[in-house]
């Protein structure tokens, strides 16, 4: 490639338009304060309790705001900062350039030595486009490779399915260039970055730093030519988000076979559906209804980790064995090429077979069609789907998705999926972990507090002291859609005790009205809650725990 690794940072990063001091953040002030006393990074760390590479990249942040190259810069820079604030007597501001840990995910892609010029300018330019449609950010090298990191500006559980479409892409782009399609090498990793955040989430655009970046070029210099290498991460990923199992062989794929998705419906290790046994039942007695020459469109609406997907794949398991046919769709983000995929083949589909399929007359037995992660369509897609899935006949039509838009057609049934009970999350952890630690299932009982999906992966790797990434990934993934204020909840997360409104707003020293106004909005959103003494607490013990490990200090 013809650019450097850089971090995309803009020439005025930091700084404030018509020349207004930068807000840094309490933590910035210390360090600045160390520095004017002459300490250097080692001495910083010990001094604050935090490690040298946190000193550095608090550093990266305050050098930035400060537009200073240097110590001495940040030192007389930092000085001139404090007369100018000082005489203004400004209120307080909000923090920027807060420093997080964020769940991303990366895909390298390395090009032969031997392509020529214009092959390299075309694979920079398709890297380049895909980046700007899925919000991802570009880092390019000076041999021929780069990354694509996806998740720093906001994470979702798909961005695993977007560094999959992002390899067919390029390997798209080479079609004029076969040479050069063949021998391409890609590594795919996933893991936690530190990254710049604005308070209300975000990147500042000013500091990304991960060692999945280096993880993702070694497993692609690793591979062999024409395939990409997927690391144990990544394949999690796909393996908790989607349908069903993983494919044996998905850890090393051909450029070419990127246009299906790695799934299988072989023989895996399921959890069982525990605690839905009501919609698996009333789902079949919908069916028993069709089989007497009725139609049911059925509504499935929980939020991730729910259990909509292990149920429509019940569905479908349990009417291929009564000798029925199914048509089961999944959908992915619209900003992907297809928004559709078949399950189990992984093979893309356009929504006209979608229609088909419900037109299709049945030929014994009468039909299921499931459409999984609806939420992803467009409004004017899901109702015209809906529509006709209303009048399909001899058809059991299932949609399931996070919420409906108004305009769908009513439904026969609508399932809604709260959370779990304890006992059923217990039956659960018992299944996957065995009678002999009760402890240990208690634990995972608690942390899950209601969601299946929680309780499963907790399960699964209950010998992981910290919070597993997938978790991570949902978590980070909710928050970021709400864009809550980081800074408030993460006082409260690492506060030993719950907190007062009024007390996180002393500690912070910022106003009553800006604090109260910012738990509000979390309340509202479902992450804070209240009680009769006004302390609050969060609704989750994983979001308290992903929201306090995600703060660098």
């Amino acid at each position: 490639m013809k650019h450097e690794l850089h971090e995309s940072v803009p020439a005025n990063a930091g700084s404030s338009d018509g020349g207004a001091q930068p807000e840094l953040t309490p933590r910035q002030k210390q360090i600045l304060e160390l520095l004017k006393a002459g300490k250097v990074n080692k001495e910083i760390a010990k001094e604050l309790g935090i490690g040298l590479g946190t000193v550095k990249q608090h550093m990266v942040v305050l050098f930035k705001k400060l537009r200073a190259s240097n110590r001495t810069m940040a030192v007389s820079h930092g000085l001139s900062r404090e007369s100018t604030v000082h005489s203004a007597s400004l209120p307080p501001q909000f923090d920027e350039g807060i420093l997080a840990r964020r769940p991303c995910i990366v895909f390298s892609i390395v090009a032969p030595d031997a392509a020529p010029p214009d092959a390299l300018e075309k694979l920079l330019q398709s890297l380049a486009a895909f980046a700007s449609a899925n919000d991802a950010l570009l880092l390019t090298r000076k041999d021929n490779s780069a990354e694509l990191m996806f998740g720093i500006h906001s994470c979702t559980e798909y961005d695993i399915y977007k560094a999959y479409h992002a390899g067919r892409a390029v390997f798209l782009a080479m079609k004029n260039y076969p040479g050069v399609g063949r021998a391409l090498r890609g590594g795919l990793s996933a893991g936690m970055a530190i990254v710049s955040m604005k308070r209300h989430g975000g990147w500042t655009g000013e500091v990304v730093t991960s060692p999945i970046f280096a993880q993702a070029l070694n497993i692609a210099h690793s591979t062999v030519p024409g395939t990409v290498k997927v690391d144990t991460s990544a394949l999690e990923l796909l393996q908790v988000f989607g349908p069903g199992c993983v494919d044996a062989t998905a850890s090393v794929l051909p450029f070419a076979a990127l246009q299906r998705m790695p799934w299988t419906s072989g023989q895996c290790r399921q959890p069982p559906l525990v605690g839905r046994e009501q919609e698996i039942a009333r789902l079949h007695a919908l069916m028993a209804e069709v089989r007497q020459g009725r139609n049911r469109l059925v509504y499935l609406e929980g939020e991730t980790g729910m259990g909509k997907s292990r149920i429509c794949r019940h569905l479908a398991e349990h009417h291929i064995k009564q000798g029925g046919r199914v048509y089961h769709f999944v959908c992915q983000p619209k900003s992907l090429t297809g928004v559709l995929y078949r399950f189990p083949s992984g093979l893309p589909a356009e929504a006209d077979e979608l229609v088909q399929c419900l037109e299709a007359e049945p030929i014994d037995l009468p039909d299921v069609v499931i459409v999984d992660d609806s939420h992803l369509l467009s409004a004017e897609i899901l109702i015209k789907l809906t529509r006709q899935g209303a009048v399909a006949n001899n058809k059991l039509v299932l949609i399931a998705g996070r919420r409906f838009p108004q305009g769908v057609a009513l439904a026969n049934e609508v399932f809604k999926l709260g959370r779990l009970s304890g006992e059923a999350l217990e039956a659960l952890s018992t299944h996957l972990i065995g009678e002999t630690e009760p402890r240990l299932i208690d634990g995972i009982t608690r942390r899950a507090s209601g969601v299946p999906l929680f309780a499963i992966v907790l399960a699964q790797q209950y010998r992981n002291k910290t919070m597993p990434f997938a978790l991570r990934v949902v978590i980070a993934a909710r928050m970021d859609g709400l864009r809550l204020d980081h800074t408030v909840l993460a006082h409260l997360a690492q506060s030993p005790e719950s907190c007062t409104v009024q007390e996180i707003a002393d500690a912070l020293h910022e106003p009553l009205q800006t604090v109260q106004l910012a738990v509000e909005q979390a309340i509202e959103s479902g992450v804070l809650q209240e009680n009769a003494q006004s302390r609050l607490s969060f609704t989750h013990p994983l979001l308290q725990q992903a929201v306090a490990e995600s703060r660098v200090e």
